[in-house]
Formats: structure tokens, C-alpha cells, sequence
């Protein structure tokens, strides 16, 4: 078994996109869910943080629902992390579609050693919702929740997390292009007919 799993984070509610869940959304004749799907084809264990275990119908992906809703990815994150039987996570959220497979390979490579690793692009935006999160980080993502930290970058400092960057290698900076508007889902799907 792979000592990753593969995550996608679903939990939020789309209000910038009309309320409409964006795991759903029709992409090159599939769902944005169904292209990370076969992003993570090589993994045993696929976990969905959601609170609708509907989304994942037809999937292989396992939902896993927050224990307390309401404290946004990390939450979900945490949860994922605390019933998966993997060493860790490749994690990204359900409104990448360009996600691939090669990059999740390239961020497991990335974190022998260490607690945690995300992804930077080229202008220098750290994406801590796009890397690798291990079992050891579930008490600094526990410890930050009961402080009242929600910012996913803020944990992933205080996990000793590494930064792997685009630059240098042959990955676009759109793999990691997330849709939160009608008008980034339509620059995308203009794109990427």
C-alpha cells in the first residue's frame, strides 16, 4: 500500500459560485471530483472531507465528515488525517481540476522526512491546501482549532511544513488554478475546452 492517501478537501459552500458545489462541476465531459479521481488513480486509500456523503456517490472516494462543523478546511483536514490508515495525505481541494498525478507523486518525493509539504508557484504564492500532510500533524492542527487558528498556512509553519516549488520543474502553474467564481469556471473551461 501506498504510505500516501490521497484527500480532497469539499467542505465549503460555494458562495462565491452561487452555492453550487464545485466538486460537480462539468469539465471536459467530467465532474472537477471525477478528474481528481483519476489524478489519485494510483492510490489505495481516497478520502473526501464533505459533509454530504452524496457527493462521493459513484466514486472511490470514502467521505469523511467534520467533527465540528464549521472550522473550515482544517477541520476537514484534521478529521482525514485522524481516521486514515496511510502515514499521510496528498491533499488538495475539490475545485482544482488541473490537479495531475505526476505532481502528487512529486509531493510525496517531496516529504520523506518531514511533517508536511505544499506547493509554491512561480510568483511566489505559497498553496497550503495542495501538498502533503502526515499523522504528525494532527496535534498541531488539534492545538491551533482549540486556539481559534484557522488559517491552513499558519499550521503548516508550526508543523515545520516545506515549501516545494513549481519553478524548477516541468509543472504549470495552473495545475494549481482553483475555481471560486462563475468567471474563473469560465476562463477555465475557455482554456481548457
Amino acid at each position: 500500500m501506498n504510505s500516501f492517501g490521497g484527500l480532497v478537501l469539499a467542505g465549503g459552500k460555494g458562495k462565491r459560485m452561487g452555492g453550487c458545489q464545485k466538486a460537480l462541476l462539468p469539465f471536459q465531459g467530467h465532474t472537477f471530483l471525477q478528474h481528481l479521481e483519476a489524478a489519485f488513480s494510483g492510490f489505495d486509500e481516497l478520502l473526501l472531507s464533505s459533509n454530504d456523503p452524496a457527493l462521493a456517490a459513484g466514486t472511490r472516494f470514502q467521505v469523511v465528515m467534520d467533527e465540528k462543523p464549521g472550522q473550515g478546511p482544517l477541520e476537514g483536514l484534521r478529521a482525514a488525517l485522524s481516521i486514515c490508515k496511510s502515514d499521510g495525505l496528498v491533499v488538495t481541494t475539490c475545485d482544482t481540476p488541473l490537479f495531475s498525478s505526476t505532481l502528487a507523486q512529486l509531493l510525496m518525493e517531496a516529504c520523506q522526512g518531514c511533517s508536511a509539504v505544499a506547493c509554491m508557484d512561480r510568483k511566489g504564492r505559497l498553496h497550503p491546501l495542495c501538498g502533503v500532510y502526515r499523522k504528525a500533524c494532527v496535534p498541531v492542527i488539534e492545538a491551533a482549532l482549540s486556539e481559534g487558528i484557522f488559517r491552513v498556512q499558519e499550521v503548516f509553519q508550526q508543523a515545520g511544513g516545506i515549501i516545494f516549488p513549481l519553478a524548477g520543474t516541468e509543472i504549470p502553474d495552473e495545475t494549481l488554478y482553483n475555481v471560486n467564481t462563475q468567471e474563473e469556471f469560465a476562463a477555465l473551461t475557455m482554456k481548457n475546452p
